[in-house]
């Protein structure tokens, strides 16, 4: 009897686990059904608080982790979902967007390689095909790396000075931008070569542009030191570069500034890099990323909203989601007329409607947008799902704007 009872009990515990994770990989999946429409929808914020309220696959875990830039655990996770089901829709998922997170983070070969295992599944997918040439290129470089993290320069007014190769140049920078951009000749001052691998590129207004690609082995910003940092590289007849000098034609985009971890700027024109984290004692919106671009949480009249958030436009614009959930606003709009929108590609006229002015809140901090224009028609996949860009001028009303990409928070002052 002893030796039977020996044999029958880990059996049992074998049983008694099978039903257990059968239980739970059915529970995972019933609660899935309700995740998939905030991850069609792009309702990063949504699905962070369904994921953290219930059990759920490795995927949905994933996909959060890099919504809100958790690399390390986005990687494992995402993982475990394309390697229990490796030629799924899902594993396909998987794998775009630890392409998206790796390219955001300057490790091109990781990307190239995830890219590659989408090709592998789905030898026509649109997108890994359009993305490949790019990933391609920047894979035959070192990955971005950060030397340091701590300084404070002085802003001037076409932006960030910083230096490549010794060479002096102050550009904005652009959380709206994908990769850093300079001009033809702004390569050829710095000294940089040029890679001949044609890409097209969307801007704001939804135009697609050439471009090549040139790679700095280090750019200064004050003492800050990156290494291996990547520009998308335009012609110098394109707007809006074709009307700014030389030392001013281009933009620092994401790969850097998530690089910097944290940076603020205030009307005393100092940008600090790597300050504390001003987020426990000031109130503060959350951010994430949808793809590779961050999104912040906005107030309006009692209601929370995701907008795009990009430094590199000069104007706040409202889109197609906010004219839906606001009808009446736009019933009783100044005027419904073309609207001016503009990027690198050039400028592009929408049907849009003008509102006088409307208040918002960021974090607590109450901000006002003057001549609002909402767009009546997406021009760009972002302008499907949320409710607007936020820009420059609206951070520019706060006497000190920190963003915090370790925290994944937005704090104004």
């Amino acid at each position: 009897m002893g030796s039977l009872r020996r044999r029958i009990g880990p059996a049992l515990s074998v049983v008694l686990c099978s039903l257990l994770f059968f239980a739970f990989c059915t529970s995972a999946r019933a609660n899935d059904a309700t995740l998939k429409p905030l991850y069609d929808g792009h309702r990063w914020f949504e699905l962070r608080d369904s994921v953290e309220k219930q059990n759920v696959s490795a995927f949905y875990l994933g996909v959060v982790a890099c919504a809100f830039n958790d690399l390390r655990r986005c990687e494992k996770n995402l993982r475990v979902a394309f390697n229990s089901a490796p030629r799924s829709d899902e594993a396909v998922e998987a794998h775009r967007i630890l392409a998206s997170a790796y390219f955001t983070h300057g490790k091109y070969s990781k990307a190239l390689a995830q890219v590659d295992a989408i090709l592998a599944l789905r030898p026509t997918d649109p997108d890994a095909l359009s993305d490949r040439p790019v990933f391609a290129v920047l894979a035959e470089f070192p990955d971005q790396e950060v030397v340091r993290r701590h300084t404070t320069v002085e802003l001037r007014d076409g932006g960030l000075p910083f230096s490549i190769n010794g060479v002096q140049a102050t550009y904005w920078f652009d959380t709206g931008a994908e990769l850093s951009v300079l001009t033809e000749s702004e390569a050829q001052r710095f000294g940089l070569r040029i890679q001949p691998a044609p890409i097209k590129v969307g801007d704001v207004s939804g135009t697609q542009v050439n471009t090549r690609i040139a790679v700095a082995e280090e750019l200064s910003i004050g003492s800050v030191q990156l290494k291996h940092v990547a520009f998308l590289v335009l012609p110098d007849n394109q707007p809006p570069f074709n009307e700014q000098s030389l030392g001013s034609r281009g933009l620092i985009g994401m790969p850097v500034l998530l690089a910097l971890e944290r940076f603020a700027w205030g009307v005393d024109k100092k940008f600090e890099i790597g300050p504390e984290s001003s987020n426990k004692s000031t109130p503060h919106a959350d951010i994430c990323f949808d793809g590779n671009h961050p999104v912040v949480q906005v107030q309006y009249d009692n209601h929370t909203l995701a907008f795009t958030l990009d430094t590199g436009a000069s104007n706040t614009d409202l889109y197609p989601p906010f004219a839906a959930a606001f009808p009446e606003l736009i019933h009783s709009a100044v005027k419904t007329d073309s609207y001016k929108m503009e990027g690198v590609g050039g400028a592009k006229y929408v049907e849009a409607a003008t509102l006088e002015s409307l208040k918002f809140n960021i974090g607590r901090f109450p901000v006002t947008l003057k001549s609002a224009g909402v767009l009546l028609k997406p021009t760009t996949e972002s302008s499907k799902f949320f409710a607007g860009n936020l820009g420059i001028d609206l951070l520019q009303e706060a006497h000190k704007t920190t963003f915090d990409f370790k925290d994944m928070a937005l704090s104004l002052q």
